[in-house]
């Protein structure tokens, strides 16, 4: 089983300020509990083919970027959760104004065994917005100037 799904939100961040958020580190600023084991780079900074993980037990995923494009706002990773599904992640952002940017994130996801059929069985379009459509409130809660 196959299934894709994109939301589009709005953050009130410059865009310059506000895509980095969506890089494995800028995620520790704002995600509860989003705390990478950095492999390669061991820094954890964001490049092509770097190497990380999240998740514990049965949910332990792997992570690579695929395509890293700063200048384009753009950055697109898969993440493979063994036995479960797998998934291509992208993140695009443009700016909507000086202090405010329009970000869209799809996932294209693939179940690997039966817990991955029911996980993406259960995903559906709202579902996926309800997931996603709470970055902009995570995001608005952290503070700026470490973000």
């Amino acid at each position: 089983m196959r299934k894709a799904f994109s939301h589009e939100f709005v953050v009130e961040r410059a865009v310059g300020d506000a895509f980095p958020l969506f890089t494995p580190k800028g995620e520790e600023e704002w995600v509860p509990g989003w705390k990478p084991d950095y492999f390669a780079p061991d820094s954890g900074e964001t490049r092509k083919d770097m190497l990380f993980a999240t998740g514990k037990g049965d949910e332990r995923t792997w992570w690579t970027c695929l395509e890293w494009e700063p200048e384009s706002h753009h950055v697109r990773y898969f993440r493979l959760t063994p036995g479960n599904r797998a998934a291509f992640v992208e993140v695009r952002c443009r700016a909507r104004g000086p202090g405010s940017t329009d970000v869209i994130v799809s996932y294209d996801m693939q179940a690997l065994g039966p817990a991955g059929e029911r996980y993406i069985d259960q995903m559906d379009d709202a579902a996926f917005a309800g997931m996603i459509g709470e970055w902009p409130d995570l995001i608005e809660k952290s503070d700026p100037a470490t973000a």
